[in-house]
């Protein structure tokens, strides 16, 4: 029996929300895609979009029914919040569009992601400030901001309300461009420069999506 509380945690998912799914293939294999939720019928069944098989060829034979799958999703209400649970595949429907449908979970995790929550990332990146280049390290990440490492470069000047731009340049995350802020703190030490970046509101669904790869990519 479906608890209530399931349906009111699934409740936080919305239409069009990006979403990460990880299919347990037996004996140990894991394959991780990306996919939109679609929507649920309370007690009954949930909807996702079936990905492009043409881009995602390990996954052709791999969506059958009884397929074990983790759903996770990072979800605006409550100033954000981790929603996780385990399931199962139904079945693939083609009309009106291609989808997996989902059996409806018997319990949902939901973390609380307060916006100051730091999440240590080390990602690679490049920034572009008062017309220069400087290459750097993100150290750590919030959906409010980073803070990012670079050494010294003595053309290279950086002070508090300066307008930054980031991109990542991790192969993986190369996706990840044009992330818009401003430099809110500047520390010194004798080699590396550190500098906090609170994000514009412009950049919120970049860095969301940046936060569900960085959190989900294990």
């Amino acid at each position: 029996m479906i608890r209530e509380d399931v349906t009111k945690s699934l409740s936080m998912l919305t239409p069009g929300s990006a979403i990460i799914v990880e299919v347990s293939i037996p004996p140990s294999k894991k394959i991780k895609f990306k996919s939109v939720f679609v929507g649920f019928l309370p007690k009954q069944f949930m909807l996702i979009q079936l990905p492009d098989l043409n881009r995602h060829v390990e996954l052709t034979g791999n969506i059958n029914q009884g397929v074990a799958c983790t759903v996770r999703s990072i979800v605006e209400k409550h100033e954000g919040a981790v929603v996780a649970f385990v399931t199962s595949i139904e079945r693939t429907i083609t009309v009106p569009a291609k989808m997996i449908v989902l059996n409806i979970p018997q319990q949902v995790a939901v973390r609380p992601l307060r916006k100051e929550t730091r999440i240590d990332t080390q990602l690679n990146i490049e920034a572009s400030v008062n017309n220069s280049l400087l290459k750097g390290i993100m150290v750590n990440l919030s959906l409010e901001g980073c803070l990012l490492s670079a050494k010294k470069e003595e053309n290279v000047v950086i002070t508090k309300d300066d307008t930054i731009t980031l991109a990542i340049t991790d192969k993986a995350l190369s996706d990840i461009t044009s992330i818009k802020g401003i430099v809110c703190n500047v520390k010194s030490s004798p080699t590396i420069d550190y500098f906090g970046v609170k994000f514009e509101d412009e950049s919120y669904d970049v860095i969301k999506n940046l936060l569900m790869k960085v959190m989900f990519s294990n």
